[in-house]
């Protein structure tokens, strides 16, 4: 096998961090009138009476979480503000909600994290919503006044994204309609697609006016797909143009209103090119949220998964960073990547791999700035409910009693030597099969992504280590 540095180190100044979004832990506390909290009330299955969730919007709370990141020496802290929150009706502006969250930003610069401000998860307002969410093009023009307010009020703030994930609101609440507002429709997405990217660029110009030396982007969801059969060139093709179509073709649009890439990534599969297998489809059940377009998807058998099904792929990770590098030449921030893990078995592995994966691309010539590990704290997994467990800190969603996973205590051994000691972390977190598969896993990132082509045999070997 190649032989491989000690330390993987990363540069001084990269930066790692957590995230949370704001109606995924603030909790049904306080004055929130939102398109979701309408969309919880009428599908009460989703939240048990008794859960209450991490409950940020209780002063001590969010505290709480801040000091245990805090002690991981985390430096970054992505969060969002609610709009429902802040705006929770047309034109009046809650000067409690604006207090709140400034509490919070103060709280993160006292243990010295940087925040980072998202203005728009998923929610709307419910004035918003009843007019329309995204499809009505007055939306933008209220957002651009929100956007303004919040500015105004928090000019210390220097690290902003606009929007989160658009390209998964446009297939979940309209091509399919999983997520509010559930208007299925092909126009209908369309219109929000375009209002979408319209508002990010009035925001982008709004921060830019009264926080200049901000650095605004949007965060970008990213599924990675190969081709089953790299030889097959029409399937090569095929998943080449899903990839622009499912996630580039977003970055394409924005590209002159962001200072950086926001890059949201959790999963990559293979894809075949066969009319038999290709349909429009979404994982799950009606009633469950949509996790990936199937487009004749297959997964290699033995790949390690989350407890949502997706597989632990760092490699397709690697290709990402590398694709992103070299078609937009901007810094990228890393604005998510997690694993759903209950039982936090998979996450060790996750965590480390994806992080030899951003090291790799940095080695490799990728402007990577930062690492933002999902999630700060177990939170609502919007339609899992409490079920699906993405935090470095378990909660309990009843009782509200928070504990540090063993995966949270790599990560800080990681963070505090600014790199990546493999065979000491190898030795302390994992055992047997996973720490073999781990090493190889490891080796095959340096393998396979210092030379473009690999010799079939390789291929297949490698292959079946991710």
């Amino acid at each position: 096998m190649t032989q491989l540095p000690d330390i993987l180190s990363f540069p001084k100044d990269f930066t790692f961090g957590t995230a949370v979004s704001a109606f995924q832990v603030e909790g049904n506390s306080g004055l929130r009138q939102s398109d979701w909290d309408e969309f919880l009330q009428k599908n009460p299955h989703i939240v048990a009476p008794e859960e209450i969730g991490p409950q940020w919007w209780e002063k001590g709370n969010a505290e709480k979480d801040i000091d245990m990141i805090a002690s991981l020496g985390v430096q970054t802290q992505r969060l969002s503000f609610e709009w429902a929150r802040i705006e929770s009706e047309e034109g009046e502006f809650n000067a409690d909600a604006v207090q709140r969250y400034r509490e919070i930003i103060d709280y993160l610069k006292e243990k010295k994290i940087t925040p980072l401000v998202t203005l728009n998860h998923y929610t709307l307002p419910l004035w918003v919503a009843k007019k329309g969410s995204w499809e009505n093009q007055d939306i933008v023009r209220a957002f651009e006044k929100y956007v303004t307010f919040v500015a105004h009020k928090f000019t210390d703030v220097k690290m902003w994204l606009t929007l989160n994930e658009p390209g998964v609101l446009v297939e979940c609440g309209y091509l399919r309609p999983f997520l509010p507002p559930q208007k299925k429709g092909f126009s209908a997405a369309l219109r929000a697609h375009k209002n979408m990217l319209r508002a990010h660029r009035v925001a982008y110009y709004a921060l830019k006016k009264y926080i200049p030396d901000s650095l605004i982007s949007m965060a970008f969801s990213f599924r990675w797909y190969r081709p089953a059969n790299p030889k097959d060139i029409l399937e090569k093709t095929y998943a080449n143009s899903i990839n622009y179509f499912d996630s580039l073709n977003y970055v394409d649009a924005v590209k002159d209103t962001i200072d950086f890439i926001g890059c949201n990534y959790y999963a990559g599969y293979y894809l075949h090119f066969n009319p038999a297998k290709i349909r429009f489809r979404l994982h799950g059940p009606e009633a469950r949220p949509a996790k990936t377009i199937l487009f004749g998807e297959v997964r290699k058998a033995g790949a390690y998964v989350s407890d949502l099904g997706a597989p632990i792929v760092p490699g397709f990770f690697l290709e990402l960073l590398k694709t992103l590098g070299k078609r937009f030449k901007k810094p990228i921030i890393i604005t998510e990547n997690g694993i759903a893990d209950y039982r936090d078995i998979h996450r060790p592995f996750y965590l480390l791999t994806h992080l030899v994966s951003v090291y790799r691309a940095i080695q490799l010539g990728v402007d990577i700035r930062g690492y933002i590990v999902w999630s700060t704290v177990d939170n609502l997994e919007w339609l899992d409910g409490y079920g699906k467990e993405f935090g470095l800190i378990h909660l309990n969603s009843v009782t509200g009693e928070r504990k540090l996973r063993k995966s949270a205590l790599l990560y800080k051994d990681i963070i505090s030597a600014n790199g990546i000691d493999i065979e000491k972390l190898l030795s302390t977190y994992f055992k047997g099969e996973e720490r073999v598969r781990a090493r190889e896993l490891i080796h095959h990132l340096f393998l396979r992504h210092g030379e473009e082509v690999l010799e079939s045999i390789e291929r297949e070997q490698i292959d079946n280590l991710i």
